[in-house]
């Protein structure tokens, strides 16, 4: 039997419910869940739905953001951010998650996808502490 990967897998799922609503679109996912079982991937469903969220996003052009700082972002901050996320990733629309961690000190971590920018003083000092400890 040829093993299916979770991606060729949510493709599938993609496919199958792509402009279903209502009866139709529950009709296709219980199939969904009904192949998945028979090619015993259920345990493999993280996957699947991993692989399925970033193919709806990229079909929407949807960029997922978390952003972490120290401090509680102000709204004109996290619209300004979102903005030049949307402008760097041609995007349409930014899912953003916003998270607060005071040991950050301060500065701002941003992940999209892969991408992860760590401009925090943490970060900033561990760096400066490396550094000068190589150097002595």
């Amino acid at each position: 039997m040829t093993k299916i990967s979770p991606k060729i897998m949510a493709e599938a799922i993609y496919n199958a419910t792509k402009g279903k609503s209502g009866s139709n679109l529950e009709l296709a996912l219980k199939r969904s869940v009904k192949v998945l079982e028979n090619k015993r991937m259920i345990g493999n469903s993280k996957n699947v739905l991993s692989a399925l969220q970033e193919i709806i996003d990229k079909k929407e052009g949807i960029v997922r953001m978390k952003a972490t700082t120290a401090h509680k972002m102000e709204t004109t901050e996290r619209k300004k951010l979102e903005n030049e996320i949307k402008e760097k990733y041609k995007a349409q629309n930014v899912e953003s998650l916003f998270f607060e961690k005071p040991e950050l000190l301060g500065g701002i971590r941003v992940e999209v996808g892969d991408e992860v920018w760590d401009a925090t003083y943490k970060n900033k000092l561990r760096k400066l502490e490396k550094f000068l400890i190589r150097e002595t």
